[in-house]
């Protein structure tokens, strides 16, 4: 398994992991990404080919995630470069329940703690019990829940980098 940046030319694979998992939540009733926004120019709205991540197993690529230094949408509040935030972490149901997704987090928690991050932070739907304690299991701890856009609750959670939180 590798993890690494995506390349230009492999925009499109990342975009069918986001899809597939897209088409997977809804046909179990639930919904999380609008399938109108998982495309190019949508994702790369205000980020470089850079924030894009991708595990490779067998040079087939198996789970994505955005990485980005801020997030001042979401997290408003924040000093600058206090943080690392993940998005849009998506495993290829070939590869669900393999520990994957648990590498992906590892990976950008090291990639955090390399650039000398206090924190890990994401958010996800605040109704999604077993999503969030996915990341609970994860290490990740609830800061808040508050409605996003008036109309999503959200639920926004934080893990400490322990090398860097007391700096």
């Amino acid at each position: 398994m590798e993890i690494r940046n995506i390349r230009e030319s492999e925009i499109n694979l990342f975009i069918e992991v986001l899809l597939e998992g897209a088409k997977w939540i809804a046909a179990n009733k639930k919904r999380m990404w609008d399938e109108s926004d998982l495309h190019a120019q949508s994702l790369m709205d205000g980020l470089t080919i850079n924030n894009f991540f991708a595990a490779f197993i067998d040079g087939e690529i198996a789970g994505v995630m955005i990485l980005q230094d801020e997030d001042s949408f979401f997290w408003p509040e924040d000093p600058e470069g206090e943080a690392l935030y993940l998005h849009k972490l998506c495993i290829k149901r070939k590869y669900a329940k393999t520990g994957l997704s648990g590498s992906m987090i590892r990976y950008a928690r090291n990639l955090a703690e390399v650039s000398r991050k206090k924190f890990l932070k994401l958010d996800c739907a605040a109704d999604r019990a077993a999503l969030r304690q996915f990341y609970e299991q994860h290490g990740f701890t609830l800061v808040e829940e508050r409605l996003v856009m008036e109309m999503y609750p959200t639920a926004f959670y934080q893990l400490e980098i322990k090398s860097y939180a007391k700096a």
